[in-house]
């Protein structure tokens, strides 16, 4: 087991796939192997692996890969699975699914994993498809993505909005003010919003 796979299994404690004994053996962003020991408790009739279980454990690698070029903060789930099953797996045997990438793009990634046995044979192979879902931004990250494109004049019509909007904010708040001092320099704040974007509306008209 490499480090990169020493740490994902601790990440497995406690969750189902845990539960299915999965071992990592080896992973990288470019491909990632798993095996199982089969037991009965994998088992759909005496002896014989479950589909559901070589389904979770597929499912698992092609996840677990898909973690692994994601960009910071951003998140994953399975939006499509297809399992093709050739051979039988039985207790006793270790079965092993190795997971590489047929897509890597920025909305979606496609992985396909073939399980096989000791002896080489395939078990199965799993086709998934993992969408990419974005990190969720901070409300400055939010704001600073607003103007991280485009031109000045649309900068600065932008602000002027938020000008207007921040000043319509002061004067709600100054309503609910507890104190006359308070709704006084709330309402000294909206003035000042008013006339930030008063300026900004004569340079975008300009």
């Amino acid at each position: 087991m490499d480090e990169t796979a020493a740490a994902l299994q601790k990440t497995l404690k406690g969750l189902f796939p845990e539960r299915l004994d999965l071992e990592f053996v080896s992973a990288s962003p470019e491909e990632i192997v798993g095996r199982i020991r089969v037991q009965e408790i994998h088992c759909t009739t005496p002896g014989v692996m479950h589909g559901g279980a070589i389904m979770a454990m597929a499912d698992t690698l092609g996840a677990y890969a898909t973690v692994l070029n994601l960009p910071k903060g951003a998140g994953t789930t399975t939006i499509e699975s297809k399992t093709n099953f050739f051979n039988r797996a039985t207790t006793g045997e270790w079965v092993t699914g190795t997971c590489a990438a047929l897509h890597k793009g920025r909305r979606t990634m496609v992985w396909r994993t073939e399980i096989t046995r000791e002896d080489g044979r395939l078990v199965a192979s799993v086709t998934q498809t993992q969408i990419v879902l974005p990190a969720k931004l901070r409300p400055e990250e939010q704001l600073a993505a607003l103007f991280a494109e485009g031109e000045v004049s649309d900068h600065q019509a932008l602000l002027a909005r938020l000008e207007r909007s921040g000043g319509q904010l002061y004067r709600a708040w100054a309503e609910q003010a507890d104190s006359d001092e308070e709704r006084a320099e709330l309402l000294e704040a909206a003035e000042r919003e008013d006339r930030n974007a008063e300026v900004l509306e004569r340079r975008t008209k300009a």
